[in-house]
């Protein structure tokens, strides 16, 4: 089975069925599917051939699920860039994916044309979306309605999610057909989906979660997806259309939901179609689960995973919302393992730490990742005798529930974005009065943890920190740089001269039983 075959039976089976809402467009099935044949008959006209690669810049639309179907379709693989990326961070995606096309929102296209030389795109496609007299729309409507002839299989390279890591350089996460369709059930059990589903999509395009966890399994089922702008979350927009569209089922950041608490709109608002609200990427405060149950019912599902494992690896269920009330340690962890996931928590040795042991977490299945594109050293240290190792210290209890305490690599994740703590050190070191720099999450409330930077001088050199600040804005995206910046006269060290981060963080983790949030 492939995703290419799900779109299709979804047009043939309920051509009529609303499959997207956005704004005020609304898309059937059998609408989607004509669209989508003709972006993907479109690309093989203008020379784009199995296995090319298909970037795309765009916020949260139709066209951006149209480009996702087309590449399962046609065999292409698409590549989602971050629309909060910087003209240097689009040029690095695109040329190091090899991209022959890009689709670009006539928002982002400046940017695309200040990202310099892209020696492999044969062609640039600018969309408005919304917009029918577009010179997109026109292209469109003069290309090819019937299905494509080509025979897609499992195997075919499917989408390159890029992803900040440790070494502060973006990996290209490769996955094939076959690990999003294993991976759909996942979120269709879990979640519970159904065909009557309408779930309200807030993640950015780029994200793994808007095709994973949105797109895909909608694709399964036959159910509708709604977007909203994902550029700036507004609690009184996500609220007004859970009432308007009957929304069944979302998935947030436990940013979004402590605003979505803090509504004045939430009193007056008819939340009654709620069936699930997911949330990941940090942990919940339990005052905080404890005011969502009273406000939306039993509905929470707490999910964990990350790119390389197609989404979602385990999960807290409602069930275990219900019967949680004053287990505070069930609460803090991140639950047990998902449908059709392996997981366990190993020492250095990749031998499995006793229960309640601090281990690394490892995983395996059918929906884990076929590597990092173009990085095979890469992916060599990070799938090792048949498993996914993730980076991510735990302890794993008698009962199978897993609970995050640090990460083995240096990543920051701030209100649900991956950020690169090497990433920003590079471009600090990029300043000729840096002599030194160190990259740390510190708790925040509100995100859960944000960057923080220590940074010590070269001998009489000068900069502030709001110099700094200022430097790092210019060369990073906005999410990216540290919402702080400390000047000392010196960094602390081992006796090989690394720096120890882990006494960095502890100025600010010392009083928390975890290291990350």
């Amino acid at each position: 089975m492939t995703i290419a075959e799900w779109i299709r039976r979804c047009a043939q089976r309920m051509p009529d069925k609303l499959a997207y809402i956005d704004g005020e467009r609304r898309i059937t099935f059998g609408q989607f599917n004509d669209r989508v044949n003709r972006q993907a008959n479109g690309l093989a006209q203008a020379g784009i051939a199995r296995g090319d690669r298909v970037a795309v810049l765009m916020n949260n639309h139709v066209e951006c699920v149209e480009a996702v179907a087309a590449a399962a379709k046609g065999g292409y693989v698409h590549v989602p860039v971050n629309f909060r990326s910087v003209p240097r961070e689009i040029a690095y995606v695109v040329n190091h994916c090899g991209a022959s096309v890009v689709l670009v929102e006539q928002e982002y296209a400046a940017k695309l044309s200040e990202a310099g030389e892209l020696p492999t795109v044969k062609k640039v496609i600018v969309v408005d979306p919304g917009n029918p007299d577009s010179e997109y729309e026109r292209w469109l409507a003069a290309q090819d309605a019937a299905e494509p002839t080509v025979d897609v299989t499992g195997d075919d390279n499917f989408f390159i999610c890029y992803t900040s890591g440790a070494t502060g350089t973006p990996k290209g996460v490769l996955h094939q057909q076959k690990q999003s369709v294993h991976h759909a059930p996942v979120v269709v059990i879990g979640y519970e989906f159904t065909r009557d589903t309408k779930v309200l999509l807030v993640y950015p395009h780029n994200s793994i979660a808007s095709i994973n966890m949105f797109y895909v399994p909608a694709w399964l089922l036959g159910a509708c997806v709604v977007f909203t702008d994902q550029r700036n979350f507004n609690a009184d927009r996500w609220l007004e259309l859970v009432e308007k569209e009957r929304v069944t089922h979302s998935h947030l950041v436990p940013t979004m939901l402590f605003r979505v608490l803090e509504s004045q709109r939430l009193k007056s608002t008819d939340i009654s179609s709620i069936v699930t609200i997911g949330y990941g990427s940090a942990p919940m405060p339990t005052e905080r689960i404890e005011r969502l149950q009273e406000v939306f019912g039993n509905v929470l599902i707490q999910g964990y995973g990350m790119t390389e494992i197609s989404s979602i690896a385990a999960y807290l269920d409602k069930q275990d919302h219900r019967e949680a009330a004053g287990d505070r340690s069930r609460l803090n962890s991140c639950g047990r393992a998902a449908f059709g996931t392996e997981l366990r928590v190993v020492d250095e040795d990749d031998r499995d730490v006793k229960p309640g042991e601090i281990g690394e977490i490892v995983f395996r299945g059918p929906q884990v990742m076929s590597g990092y594109w173009n990085e095979p050293d890469k992916t060599a240290e990070t799938m090792r005798n048949g498993w996914l190792h993730s980076g991510d210290m735990a302890t794993l209890d008698e009962r199978g529930y897993l609970t995050i305490v640090d990460r083995k690599k240096d990543l920051i994740i701030s209100g649900g974005a991956n950020i690169s703590s090497r990433e920003i050190e590079e471009v600090i070191y990029w300043h000729p009065a840096v002599r030194e720099a160190s990259v740390v999450g510190k708790p925040n409330e509100e995100w859960g943890e944000v960057a923080h930077a220590f940074v010590s001088l070269h001998t009489g050199k000068q900069v502030s920190p709001e110099e700094l600040l200022a430097f790092c804005k210019e060369r990073l995206s906005g999410y990216k740089c540290p919402r702080t910046i400390e000047i000392v006269d010196d960094l602390p060290k081992n006796a090989l001269g690394k720096i120890l981060k882990t006494e960095l963080r502890s100025k600010f983790w010392a009083q928390h039983s975890k290291k990350v949030n």
